[in-house]
């Protein structure tokens, strides 16, 4: 089998919210070029056109592939979110099979992909501390914590539990409310939708699109809510870099 040409051997996926533990492989693609004497698991890598690597672990579970240990870490690194179209093309075949990786915006454009300048940023947000740090965060005023999934940096928006959105942010009866989004360096993003969806409350539309993209948050990043004043909803987002 000639591997010159990635192209003879390469899929396409569209991340949604099944994409956030683990990615399903086509199954054609993964029964031609990575089922060998039968294996059911095996280590590929991913890398990307500026040469940094992830090493994932892809597994065979009744007839599905899956690429899993490592898949969230690649997604995070890069900061991959819900309607993202990845191109695999597989550079060379089993056993040490390695795939170039491009990302595609759902606009259509080549999403940046992170190189070795982008380590300081990677530095610079772990100093502000770890989910260890989320989890001992203190403060007198409400708030609460999120994990950042692939469907929260979607159109879905962001979880907010039904118990702080009742009984901080909604009124009465109502079923919506504007909210404010600032941190620690004064910036604000406003108005961000707040709707009561029964289970949860969802913070969503185009002011909390610039507020992740502005911060880029990323799949494990934890957020810290706190309401900072409750008559203008203002609530403070404290970011710790996920590991």
């Amino acid at each position: 089998m000639n591997f010159k040409y990635a192209d003879e051997a390469s899929f396409y996926k569209i991340l949604s919210s099944d994409s956030e533990d683990n990615l399903t492989l086509p199954p054609a693609f993964a029964e031609k070029y990575l089922e060998k004497d039968n294996n059911k698991r095996g280590t590929v890598v991913l890398k990307t056109k500026s040469a940094v690597e992830w090493s994932v672990k892809y597994f065979k579970i009744k007839d599905e592939y899956y690429f899993m240990d490592g898949w969230v870490k690649f997604m995070k690194d890069n900061r991959l979110q819900m309607g993202d179209l990845l191109v695999f093309s597989l550079l060379s075949p089993p056993p040490n099979s390695i795939f170039q990786v491009v990302f595609y915006a759902p606009n259509g454009c080549v999403k940046h992909q992170i190189c070795s300048s982008d380590v300081p940023y990677k530095e610079q947000r772990s100093k502000k501390g770890s989910l260890e740090s989320a989890k001992s965060f203190k403060s007198d005023k409400p708030f609460y914590s999120v994990t950042m999934k692939l469907s929260y940096l979607g159109e879905w928006g962001l979880y907010v539990p039904i118990r702080f959105l009742k009984r901080y942010l909604l009124s009465n009866d109502e079923m919506s409310v504007n909210c404010v989004l600032e941190v620690s360096d004064g910036r604000k993003w406003g108005p961000i939708k707040c709707r009561d969806y029964k289970t949860c409350g969802k913070l969503y539309g185009p002011n909390w699109k610039k507020f992740r993209e502005d911060n880029q948050l990323g799949v494990g990043d934890v957020c810290v809510l706190e309401l900072m004043n409750e008559m203008k909803k203002v609530l403070k987002v404290t970011i710790f870099g996920g590991c």
